[in-house]
């Protein structure tokens, strides 16, 4: 018996795709020069890819040294239901020079480290405290994949995925989508966590609506770019159309209405936008001035549209050929075990 319960995906694909695997980041990583990340800990699981260049890894478990971490944001780790860490943080430390003075304890912290080399494809738990550096002055390409650990495979629904060839990125159900314009959509916080919040304010303020106060409320706090920005309450008010056209009921002047109920309808591809424009710990230095550019009706139609596609030529190809189906699961015997199958 599995050591947890199987509920309802929080993070749905909007047009049905059961099967296919909910990507709440999908990264292209370019760089010259002797580039590194910060100590800190992801939310997802990650899987980086090197095309090209060498990077040296750190590793240290959070879940042993919690209490004697120095968190730069604070709270957000949760090590006794790390499912839930409230999102990421980094540790207070600069990489290239770390003080073991400030730093001393980290003398007696045990770590991993490892080399990194083109082709090379590193799997990152989440919750689990790395650094990252590149270790000469070329071009480094790498790519990275972030999914959630609660998710589980289930064999029926990956009966439907169309494996007969693999599909495009571009066509992922991914939560954070990047345009290549505008606000960069890394560490903003989660918008379901956003969308929570809301139910909390419309709750305490009594709302069966929701409200332009509470969307405001919610999208200006602290150092959130809705607060800042330019013409702030004009895209604020714009914004909070968008949102509510996802209403299913008119009040009695005819007006949509979006009832607390009914959150959930509004697309995470959506929210993902107000829970990044309105992160109380405002935008990361390289996104100052920016909006983040959501996934359009247009640009999700056209991946739905390409993903149904495929299904039905999968769909026309199994009918017309006698051959097996091809599997989700797939197994690949060694040269040994494929001769003593064959004999």
């Amino acid at each position: 018996k599995p050591p947890y319960k199987k509920k309802k995906h929080e993070y749905p694909h909007e047009a049905g795709f059961d099967w296919m695997t909910h990507v709440f980041e999908a990264n292209l990583w370019i760089a010259t020069g002797y580039t590194r990340s910060q100590f800190h800990y992801d939310k997802e699981w990650n899987v980086n890819c090197l095309l090209s260049g060498t990077k040296r890894w750190i590793f240290l478990d959070p879940f042993k040294y919690d209490s004697d971490l120095q968190w730069s944001r604070g709270r957000k780790f949760q090590p006794r239901d790390p499912l839930n860490n409230a999102w990421t943080d980094w540790v207070y430390l600069d990489p290239d020079k770390v003080d073991l003075i400030v730093q001393h304890k980290l003398r007696n912290m045990d770590y991993y480290e490892l080399i990194q080399e083109a082709g090379d494809c590193i799997f990152i738990p989440y919750a689990m405290l790395h650094q990252v550096q590149k270790l000469d002055d070329g071009m480094q390409v790498a790519a990275s994949w972030m999914f959630l650990p609660e998710s589980i495979y289930e064999e029926e629904v990956c009966k439907e995925a169309p494996l007969q060839e693999d599909l495009p990125l571009a066509a992922m159900d991914t939560l954070f989508m990047y345009s290549g314009r505008g606000l960069i959509p890394q560490g903003y916080q989660d918008p379901l966590n956003f969308v929570n919040k809301l139910r909390i304010y419309m709750a305490e303020s009594k709302e069966e609506y929701f409200s332009l106060e509470t969307f405001t409320k919610a999208v200006t706090e602290g150092d959130a770019i809705l607060r800042n920005i330019r013409n702030g309450k004009k895209k604020i008010k714009t914004l909070y159309k968008r949102i509510t056209a996802y209403g299913t009921e008119r009040s009695e002047a005819g007006q949509v209405q979006l009832s607390r109920k009914d959150l959930r309808k509004v697309p995470l591809r959506l929210w993902a936008k107000a829970a990044a424009e309105g992160d109380d710990e405002g935008p990361l230095p390289c996104d100052h001035g920016q909006e983040y550019q959501d996934c359009s009706d247009e640009e999700f139609k056209k991946m739905t549209d390409f993903v149904r596609a495929r299904l039905e030529t999968a769909k026309h190809e199994e009918q017309a050929t006698s051959a097996e189906p091809v599997l989700n699961r797939r197994s690949y015997l060694t040269p040994k075990r494929k001769r003593e199958e064959e004999l």
